[in-house]
Order: C-alpha cells, then sequence, then structure tokens
C-alpha cells in the first residue's frame, strides 16, 4: 500500500518536533558552565559528586551535592582546611526517604554549625535515589560569609569533601533537624575547582537536569584521608573495663578467694585510674561535638557522677582499711564504700547503654555489650550468692558442732565460752562447782 506524498511529509514534520525540542533542550543544558568534582569510592557504590554553577547575572550559587546513602552524611565546604570554611551538609531525613540539607559554618577541628545566615534552597530532583543522597540546590549569600569568601576568578579555587561513618560501622543516620549532631568523618579530601569556567549563563538555567560521570575544571590535591572516631572508641573501652570488668571482678575476687584483700586494693586502683583516664577523654570529645559542648546531657552527667564517685569510693576503702590494720575493727566507712559500688556498676551500666545510642552505635555493639553486661550480673550475682551459701553453710557446721560439744562437756564448753568472751552463760545449767 502506497502512502500519499503529503501524508509522509506529515508524519515525518509531526514525529521531528518533539525529537527536535528535545536535542535543542539538551544541547542548551549542556552548555551550561560548570565544574564537576567526581570521587570514586573504593566499595563500589556511586560516585561521590559535587557541581557548581556561577549564574552572570545574579550572586547566587547553584550547585549539586550528591553521594551514596550508606554513609551517614556527606558534605562539602569551601577553603582547604575545616576552619572559617561554608559547609554544606546532606543525610537521610527521618524517613529515609528524602534529604535534609544543612548549610553550617566552621570554626575548626570540631563538629560544623548549622547557620541560619546562610539563604540555601533546594531545587527538584533532590532525593533518594537507587541508594543515592542527591541535593540540587541554590544558595543566595555564599559567595562571601562573614569568615570568608569565594574566589569566583580563580581557576584553583580550594575545596575540601567529607563523608560520615558507613552503615557497617554505625546506625543508619537519619533527621529532619538542620541541626543535628553528626558523627566524625570515615573520610576526607581537598580538591580544586575552575571558579572561571563555572562561571556563565543565568539564573533561569536549572543545574538539576544535567548528568554528571566525570570531572572536569576540578583536580583532586593528594589522596582521600581514611578517618575513624577512634577517640570515642578508646573512651567507650576504657570505661566500660573500668566499670563492667574490673571493678566486679574485684566483688567476686573478695568472695571467691576471701584473703586477696590487697588484690581487691589493687583492682579498686586500677579501676579508678581507668575511670579517671576515660572521663578525661570524655570531657575532650565533648569539645568535638554540637551535642556535647554545653556538657548538660544524660550521659555526661551520669558519666561524671560515676567517675567522681570511684574515686571516692576508693578513698573511703583505703581510709577503711588503714583504719583496721590500726585497730583490727572495722570501720564506719566500710559500709559506705561498700553500698557505693553497688551503686556505682548499674549507674555506669546505664550511663553505658546511653553513650551507645547517643553516639549511633551499631547493631552488633550494642547486641555485644547487652550480652556481655548479661555475663557480669550473672557472674557477680553468682558468687555473691555462693559466699551467702557458703557462709550460711559454715555457721550451721559450726553450731553442730558446738552442739555437739555442749552435749558432751557442758563444763568444757562454758569454759571455752568464758576464755573467749570473758563471759558466763548465767542461764545454762552449769555442773556443780563450776559457778
Amino acid at each position: 500500500m502506497m502512502f500519499p506524498n503529503y501524508l509522509l511529509r506529515f508524519i515525518v514534520l509531526f514525529s521531528g518536533i518533539p525529537t527536535l525540542a528535545f536535542v535543542q533542550q539538551q544541547n542548551s543544558d549542556s552548555q551550561l558552565p560548570v565544574s564537576v568534582f567526581t570521587l570514586p569510592l573504593d566499595n563500589g557504590s556511586e560516585n561521590y559528586t559535587f557541581a557548581l554553577n556561577l549564574p552572570s547575572d545574579s550572586e547566587e550559587v547553584y550547585f549539586r551535592l550528591a553521594g551514596p546513602a550508606i554513609y551517614s552524611w556527606i558534605a562539602v565546604g569551601t577553603g582547604s582546611e575545616m576552619k572559617d570554611s561554608l559547609m554544606l551538609l546532606v543525610y537521610l531525613d527521618s524517613a529515609g526517604s528524602n534529604v535534609t540539607l544543612s548549610p553550617r559554618l566552621c570554626t575548626g577541628e570540631t563538629e560544623p554549625v548549622f547557620s541560619s545566615s546562610l539563604d540555601v534552597e533546594i531545587l527538584s530532583r533532590t532525593g533518594v535515589v537507587n541508594n543515592t543522597m542527591t541535593v540540587n540546590g541554590r544558595c543566595s549569600n555564599c559567595r562571601s560569609w562573614n569568615t570568608g569568601s569565594l574566589d569566583v576568578n580563580s581557576t584553583t579555587q580550594p575545596w575540601i569533601y567529607a563523608l560520615g561513618p558507613d552503615s557497617s560501622t554505625y546506625a543508619t543516620f537519619k533527621s529532619d533537624s538542620k541541626l543535628a549532631s553528626i558523627e566524625r568523618h570515615s573520610l576526607y579530601g581537598r580538591f580544586t575547582m575552575n571558579m572561571v569556567q563555572a562561571t556563565g549563563g543565568d539564573s533561569s538555567n536549572s543545574i538539576s537536569s544535567m548528568q554528571f560521570t566525570t570531572s572536569t575544571g576540578s583536580a583532586e590535591v593528594g589522596q582521600p584521608d581514611n578517618d575513624s572516631n577512634l577517640p570515642t572508641i578508646i573512651h567507650a573501652v576504657v570505661i566500660c573495663t573500668a566499670f563492667i570488668a574490673i571493678m566486679p571482678g574485684g566483688i567476686i575476687m573478695l568472695r571467691v578467694i576471701p584473703a586477696s584483700v590487697r588484690w581487691h586494693w589493687v583492682n579498686q586502683s586500677v579501676a579508678a585510674i581507668l575511670a579517671g583516664i576515660g572521663g578525661i577523654l570524655g570531657l575532650w570529645l565533648s569539645t568535638m561535638f554540637n551535642k556535647s559542648k554545653h556538657y548538660n546531657s544524660a550521659h555526661q552527667v551520669l558519666g561524671l557522677i560515676c567517675v567522681i564517685a570511684t574515686f571516692i569510693q576508693w578513698g573511703l576503702g583505703f581510709w577503711h582499711h588503714r583504719q583496721y590494720k590500726r585497730t583490727l575493727k572495722s570501720t564506719k566507712y566500710a559500709p559506705t564504700h561498700r553500698y557505693l559500688g553497688r551503686f556505682i556498676i548499674p549507674l555506669a551500666i546505664v550511663t553505658g547503654g546511653i553513650g551507645l545510642t547517643w553516639s549511633y552505635a551499631s547493631r552488633g555493639v550494642v547486641i555485644g555489650y547487652v550480652v556481655a553486661v548479661i555475663v557480669l550480673a550473672v557472674a557477680t550475682t553468682s558468687s555473691v550468692m555462693w559466699k551467702s551459701y557458703a557462709s550460711l553453710r559454715s555457721q550451721r557446721t559450726q553450731m553442730t558442732v558446738d552442739e555437739r560439744e555442749i552435749g558432751s562437756s557442758p563444763a568444757k564448753y562454758v569454759q571455752n565460752y568464758r576464755l573467749d568472751s570473758g563471759t558466763v552463760l548465767t542461764d545454762f545449767p552449769q555442773p556443780m562447782g563450776t559457778r
């Protein structure tokens, strides 16, 4: 069947209209001046990507920041170091289906602080797709701020990047708050961007519709630095060793080996020293994060109480033993020393649990902590019960022996009792001649 020529022309012309429009749109987008930095990641996930456009007709800054959602957050910052840097921080929202964009300012090697003075707006095509967080945004006043500025005429403007802990070591971080506190980065580095190449176009052009797979107008400076939250880990290990291992071990030692008073003192001294080290490290860590700078969280307050109480308990125990060696009598400090220990250990366990959730510890770490606490509770309770049972059994055995001695030789029993205590049982029927 043959189509008329006019019908063929109509079909070709009609079908070419959207194709031509699409091609023209793609060409228009591809002409938008941008500089792009992409960083391939070792774990085989999506690249870390930062793209920038500076329109000629305004002071606005258009950007795209994207990276794998397995990282608790991703960030880009101006300058070659954190001090005075303007930083854009991105993390999952509370539902995990979208993202939160938090513009922040840095004062040094500490957590950046949210700044409401930075006018940042989220644009279209922002969200989480294929486990990748993407933010397309516009900032109206990010070319200069109180502590710095962008050199729009530089071909090597310095930038820094960072990625938070990944989900294999920490719990997934989600928040709708722009003020949310984050954990220390696991990867960071530096790069430069050609700001001249990124300058041009107008505010009507959108960076949102563009695709970026390779770097252009940028260069990485050095190699990425792997990092970890090692100080926090050391703090947790030292404190847990003091309160969950050594102090309960001292309790068990006294009940299993009654003659281990000296080792008990050594045990408590080591626990106090470790508690002090862990406490000092915790105070230093508190200066690094926004959530802890005011020292008013439950974990911090309870932790300080535990450390101070530990040194008080150690002092009471030391003074008690010193007095006991002189008088061979128990002192009033002994009960306080004993009951203070029963107060410190459970409080420290609760404080540790709060600290794990506070620092977004992974599920595996939390489970390990719970198992360790259960083992501690079973071991300590068993030793106390065993000691109580052994003491009760010893008392019953002694009573049986005493009863046998009384039955076989009452006079001898009274004489022994007089020698031991200097007192005669006046209500006990004594043989004639013994009064």
